[in-house]
């Protein structure tokens, strides 16, 4: 009998050590390209990951402007600290920047108000792009996309010691997300990524960044919109209240540029580049998009300085009545 007990003890760590390994596999191989590693099936490779396919309140989203609700009750963003330090790393699917919570910069960025009711610290940063300018970040407005979508990710430190644990837990995570477009001038804080980049050119490369100032890489506006949703990646949780903010960043075409190089792969297997790691647009499904832009006094449209003007200029400037 004790032979038996082993033997089933045995095969039950085998079985485990075989789930790890296949979840293991399953976080490296995963792509946003098309194919049986892309995000159509996301949620069918691994069991942990089936709300990427069966949730319902999925990011990224489309905002349409026309069904924006202004909520009075949306203070504005209180983000208390301005620099972090940590490690850029090119993981292979995505660019990212890994914030040490234990260097010398111990307060961190931290941001509470708007739709939050807890503290978040800010953690990560990740950036989305395209080969193109037009369709680079993962949310759209109007239906329309930017050159590229900075996102930085913030856990509920109230709540939850790191952003691991903060990402399975409800209202765990909040993620500012900064779109950007292309500009004639060089973005002064984006700059310290940029200059990194030929560091982390393949996969496995990361390069350390010992200032970055987080809060200058924010648009320079106290609007923004808000929903809740998930990660843009496996395992897909729900648990990310989004702050998109009304205003674009810009940065040069050579910054753009630089992130365009990036790989998917080693340098044994530089074929692939990164560009193109945008998740495809998810169902609304009847969730409500807030913002805290009062534009009741222009009926459905927004004054020039308040909305996200930069939409109509690009998109309908050939049509001249759509600008109010």
């Amino acid at each position: 009998m004790e032979h038996l007990w082993q033997l089933l003890l045995t095969l039950c760590i085998a079985s485990l050590v075989q789930i790890t390994d296949t979840d293991s596999r399953w976080a490296e191989w995963w792509t946003y390209d098309e194919g049986i590693s892309g995000p159509n099936y996301w949620g069918r490779i691994n069991p942990s990951w089936s709300l990427c396919t069966k949730g319902h309140n999925q990011s990224p989203v489309n905002i349409d402007p026309k069904s924006l609700l202004y909520d009075p009750s949306l203070s504005p963003l209180e983000i208390t600290g301005n620099a972090v330090s940590g490690t850029l790393i090119n993981v292979g699917h995505t660019l990212t920047f890994d914030v040490d919570m234990n260097s010398h910069w111990s307060q961190g960025v931290n941001i509470t108000g708007g739709p939050l009711s807890y503290s978040y610290r800010a953690a990560k940063l990740s950036i989305h792009f395209s080969h193109s300018d037009q369709d680079g970040s993962e949310h759209t407005i109007d239906g329309r996309g930017f050159s590229a979508e900075i996102q930085i990710f913030a856990y509920n430190s109230d709540l939850y010691t790191n952003l691991t644990y903060a990402m399975t837990s409800p209202r765990g995570v909040v993620c500012l997300a900064v779109l950007v477009k292309i500009g004639n001038e060089t973005h002064p804080y984006y700059e310290r990524i940029h200059r990194a980049l030929n560091q982390t050119l393949f996969k496995g490369n990361r390069q350390q960044i010992a200032y970055l100032n987080l809060r200058s890489l924010l648009p320079d506006t106290h609007h923004f919109l808000t929903y809740d949703g998930s990660l843009t990646h496996p395992a897909c949780h729900e648990t990310v209240t989004w702050i998109i903010y009304n205003k674009p960043i810009y940065i040069s075409k050579r910054q753009i540029t630089g992130l365009r190089r990036l790989k998917q792969d080693t340098i044994y297997n530089p074929v692939t580049l990164m560009a193109g790691n945008i998740r495809p647009l998810q169902p609304l499904n009847q969730r409500t998009v807030r913002t805290n832009i009062n534009y009741g006094e222009r009926a459905c449209s927004m004054k020039r300085d308040m909305n996200y003007i930069v939409n109509y200029s690009h998109f309908y400037h050939t049509n001249k009545h759509s600008l109010p």
